[in-house]
C-alpha cells in the first residue's frame, strides 16, 4: 500500500531526525527547540527524493521537480511548525523527555504530510482524464504468438479488463505462427468472450512480420504491440496511451530505462545484451529504450512509410523510419513465468543485419 511505503519513508526520517536531535542537543548543547527544526528538515529533504523514486514514483509528473519539491516543503514547514509546537506542549507542558515528546509529535504530524502531499504535490490523474472531448479511438493490440499457450490466457483478459476500466474501446489481433502447442486453439476460444481476432499462419515466419500482418487486419486507429509471455503487464496500457490520446506524442514506448522504469529477473548477461544492443542503435534515436517491444503509435504516423524490419525489433524500425513526436512511458519489464524466450544466437545476428540496413537508410536519406 502506498501509505505503507509512505510510512517506511517516514520511519527512516525519524531515524534520521533522532539521531540528528541527539546529536545536536546533547553533543553540540544546541537548544532542543532549534535542533528539532534543523533535524526536521535535514529529514525531510531526504524523505522528499525517496518518497520521488519509490512511493510516488507512478504518480504523474508534469511539474518540474523543483516544483514538486518546493510543494513539498511548504506543505512540511506546516508539519514542521505543528511538530514544534507539540514538541514543546508536551516537553514543557507535559514535563515528557523531549526524544518521546518528539516521537508523538511525528506521529501526528505523519498524517498531515501523507494526505496534504497526496492531494497537492504527487496528484493523481486518470490515464483518460486528457483524452480530447468525443475521442474515443479504437485501440488495436497486436501480439505475435509462438508455443504461449499458458500466457495467452491470462494475457487477454488482463488487456480488455485494462481498457474497459480506461474507458478505452479495444481489440486484441492475435498472430500465431502454427504453435505446436495449441496457443492458436486457445486464441479461437478466447473470440467467444473478446474482441479478439487470429491470424493463423503455416509456420514460424518471425516476430516482425507477424506485427506486419498484424498491422494489415487491424482496424483500429491505433495500433498497440505487445509481448505474448506477460513480460508486458496489461495494467500500464493506459499509461502507455495516454500521450497518444492526449495528442502529446504520436509513438509512445514503455519503457525500461527512463526515470521509473526497471527489469525484474533478467540475468546479469541478458542484461548486458540488452544495453549493449540499445546502445547500437541510440545513433538512429533518442528514445533510451529504443529495444522496447511494448509501444503504440497513430496507425496514421506510419503511413507512406515502407516497414521491411529484418529479425524482431520491428518498434526500432518504427521509430526510425517514421518522423513523429515521441514519449517514453516508465515501467516494470518482469521476465516470463511461463514458455521459453525466443532470443537467440540467430536472432542476434538478425538484429545485427536490421542494424546496419538502418544505417545505410539514415545515411542515404
Amino acid at each position: 500500500m502506498r501509505i505503507g511505503k509512505f510510512m517506511l519513508v517516514g520511519l527512516n526520517g525519524l531515524l534520521i531526525n533522532e539521531v540528528l536531535l541527539f546529536v545536536f542537543t546533547d553533543v553540540f548543547g544546541i537548544y532542543f527547540l532549534v535542533s528539532s527544526v534543523i533535524a526536521v528538515e535535514l529529514a525531510l529533504l531526504t524523505n522528499f527524493v525517496i518518497n520521488e523514486k519509490w512511493t510516488f514514483r507512478d504518480r504523474e509528473k508534469k511539474e518540474s521537480v523543483w516544483k514538486r519539491l518546493g510543494k513539498y516543503n511548504v506543505i512540511c514547514v506546516g508539519g514542521m511548525l505543528l511538530n514544534v509546537a507539540l514538541l514543546y506542549a508536551f516537553t514543557v507542558l507535559f514535563s515528557l523527555y523531549y526524544l518521546i515528546s518528539n516521537l508523538l509529535a511525528i506521529g501526528i504530524v505523519f498524517y498531515w504530510n501523507y494526505f496534504i502531499n497526496l492531494k497537492f504535490t504527487w496528484v493523481y490523474e486518470e490515464s483518460v482524464k486528457t483524452f480530447r472531448v468525443g475521442m474515443n479511438p479504437l485501440v488495436s493490440i497486436i501480439i505475435p504468438t509462438y508455443n504461449e499457450k499458458e500466457n495467452i490466457e491470462m494475457l487477454v483478459p488482463g488487456i480488455f479488463q485494462a481498457l474497459e476500466k480506461s474507458g478505452v474501446r479495444g481489440e486484441v489481433v492475435i498472430v500465431d505462427d502454427n504453435s505446436p502447442d495449441g496457443t492458436g486453439e486457445i486464441a479461437e476460444k478466447l473470440k467467444k468472450d473478446y474482441r479478439v481476432k487470429v491470424i493463423r499462419r503455416p509456420g514460424k515466419m518471425g516476430l516482425s512480420t507477424a506485427v506486419l500482418d498484424g498491422i494489415r487486419n487491424a482496424e483500429g486507429e491505433i495500433i498497440g504491440v505487445m509481448d505474448a509471455d506477460m513480460s508486458h503487464p496489461p495494467a500500464i496500457i493506459p499509461d502507455v496511451l495516454r500521450p497518444l490520446l492526449s495528442d502529446e506524442a504520436d509513438i509512445s514506448v514503455g519503457s525500461r530505462y527512463v526515470s521509473g522504469g526497471k527489469i525484474s529477473g533478467w540475468h546479469a548477461r541478458r542484461k548486458i545484451i540488452s544495453r549493449g544492443a540499445g546502445l547500437l542503435a541510440r545513433p538512429l534515436t533518442k528514445v533510451k529504450d529504443p529495444m522496447s517491444g511494448f509501444f503504440f503509435f497513430k496507425k496514421e504516423a506510419i503511413e507512406g512509410r515502407k516497414l521491411n524490419p529484418t529479425g524482431y525489433k520491428i518498434g526500432l524500425e518504427i521509430l526510425v523510419k517514421c518522423e513523429a513526436k515521441v514519449a517514453e512511458v516508465p515501467y516494470t519489464f518482469v521476465d516470463r513465468k511461463h514458455g521459453k524466450s525466443k532470443l537467440n544466437l540467430a536472432e542476434e545476428i538478425r538484429y545485427l543485419k536490421h542494424l546496419f540496413r538502418l544505417y545505410w537508410y539514415k545515411i542515404n536519406r
